[in-house]
Formats: structure tokens, sequence, C-alpha cells
């Protein structure tokens, strides 16, 4: 059988013969291999490591020399690498988004601590909260500027950065969408906005959370007002409205009426336009309007 390793077919015998007779009756070199060159490069490995003891056995400076900079390249390594985590560059910082001569109160910082304070201050509040990379928010700046200047002397209007990851704004409220209203009427709210962006609907809106009721003084007005809001129109829109009969010689707050004005700013939150319904009765559009009053203790005949 043949041996493992690679040797030829020749016997043992022969080979010895062949090494006595100086390698006749044969090819040159056919009865020995020549070493495999793993075994080459294991001696000359071991022939370095065997030098380099030697050198550090006669220099050991040169073996500390060596331990030393490869400690300190390791160190290099290390804090280089810990660097590398801190290199983040900080977000800068937030900057007003109305003008200084802005009637709305900016708080770019998204201060939303100091805005409840102030809302609790004033009896007809506005937020506009706003992210200032936003598309909408941009553009509805204008628009609220622009009611701001109808209004500021009975509304406030205050516009909160609600995207600063600093501020407590974002901290505290997660909004999904941007730009947002609310309105808030004395303790009452917050009542969302979500008609169009544009100041003359807003200007509505925020006039109708100032003064959900209609006063009704007279018995004239109150015809008028059964006139306009049971009646089709020339338009064929059919506009009922709720009713409330109060008694206000005695108290300025008669029994219900604060029930009564509560729910007139609830219907405020169903919509831009709360008073539409979408629901069609003999072909007419049916709509709620505000909510009205009047001091006669009972209605006319």
């Amino acid at each position: 059988m043949s041996e493992c390793g690679g040797r030829g077919s020749g016997s043992s015998s022969s080979d010895d013969a062949a090494d006595e007779g100086g390698g006749g009756g044969g090819p040159a070199g056919s009865g020995f291999l020549s070493p495999a060159p793993a075994s080459s490069s294991e001696g000359r490995l071991r022939r370095g490591l065997h030098g380099a003891s030697l050198m550090a056995r006669r220099r050991p400076e040169l073996l500390c020399g060596a331990v030393a900079l490869g400690c300190a390249l390791l160190l290099a390594l290390k804090f280089t690498c810990s660097r590398a985590k801190d290199v983040i560059i900080p977000a800068k910082p937030p900057v007003s988004f109305f003008s200084s001569r802005s009637p709305v109160l900016d708080l770019f910082q998204g201060q939303l601590d100091y805005a409840e304070h102030v809302r609790r201050d004033s009896e007809v509040v506005l937020l506009f909260f706003y992210a200032p990379w936003c598309g909408q928010s941009i553009a509805a700046r204008a628009e609220i500027e622009q009611a701001a200047r109808q209004l500021s002397d009975q509304v406030l209007f205050v516009a909160i950065n609600c995207w600063w990851n600093q501020g407590k704004c974002r901290k505290q409220k997660h909004f999904f969408y941007f730009p947002v209203i609310y309105l808030y009427h004395r303790s009452f709210g917050p009542i969302e906005y979500k008609g169009p962006m544009s100041a003359v609907y807003i200007e509505k809106f925020v006039r109708r959370v100032m003064k959900p009721l209609l006063y009704i003084p007279s018995q004239s007005e109150l015809l008028d007002f059964l006139s306009n809001y049971e009646s089709p129109t020339s338009a064929l829109v059919l506009q009922p409205g709720v009713l409330g009969y109060f008694e206000f010689n005695g108290s300025p707050q008669p029994p219900g009426y604060l029930t009564f004005f509560t729910s007139a700013l609830h219907s405020l939150k169903k919509g831009p336009y709360p008073q539409h319904m979408d629901v069609s009765r003999r072909g007419f559009q049916l709509e709620l309007q505000p909510l009205a009053y009047t001091t006669a203790t009972a209605p006319p005949d």
C-alpha cells in the first residue's frame, strides 16, 4: 500500500539499496521527495522567533520600547473611536417666527407653560401651534397675523413653536400635523379650528367663539329671527336655530343660562362651521345656526 505524504510506489528495500549504491538503477531523485513548502515556512518562522528572542535577551530595551509603542497605539485608537461618537452637530437655536412688530405673541422656544399662564388671564385666546420648517405653517403665518390685526384688542393671539426638541410644547404635545389652532373662551376649551387657513374664515370663527349666542332683546327682533331661521330662504336653505328663554331681571345669570352658553361653545367643536350638519330634509340643506336667547319669559303666541 502507498503511504500518506505522497511517496512513490517503490519499497523500502529498494530505497535502502539506492541510498547505499548512490542512487543507481533508476531516475535521479526518484527514491526521495523534497521537503513540503509548509515545513520550510514553519522553519523560517521558528528561526525568526528564535532570533527575536536572542535580540530581546541581548537588548531588552528594544522589547520594552515595542511594548510601549503598541500600548500607545491602542490608547490613541480607543480615544479616536470614543470621540467619533460625540461628533454630532447640535441643532441651531430657534428664531422668531413672527416679526417683533406683529400683534401675535411668538413663543418660538416652545414655552408652553407661559402660554398657559397668559391664557388663564385672558377671556378669549387663540393658540397657533407651528413647526418653523412646515410649508403650511409658513403659509398660515400671514393669515394669522392679518386676523390678529383685526381682533388684537379683544383676543390674545399666541404662536408656539412646537417642534424645537428642547421646548416644553414638543415634550408635552404630540401633534401629527401642523399648524394646529386652538381657541379658548375663559376656562372652556380647547376648540380646534379645522377650517381653511384664511384670515377671513379664521376671523369669523374667532368671533363665533367670542359671542356664541345671539341676543334678542325685543319681540320684533324675535320675529325676524324666527322668519330667518325657521323658514326657507330665497336660496332654499332651511336654517333652524336653537332658542332659549331666560329672565334676566333678577339675576345676570338665571338658571340654565350657563349651561345654554356652554352648549353653544360645545357646538363650535364640530368644525369650522359647526352649524353645518350635512343633513337633508325635504330637499333642503339643514344647518344649525348660533344659539340665541331672549329676555321674554315665554315664546310669543
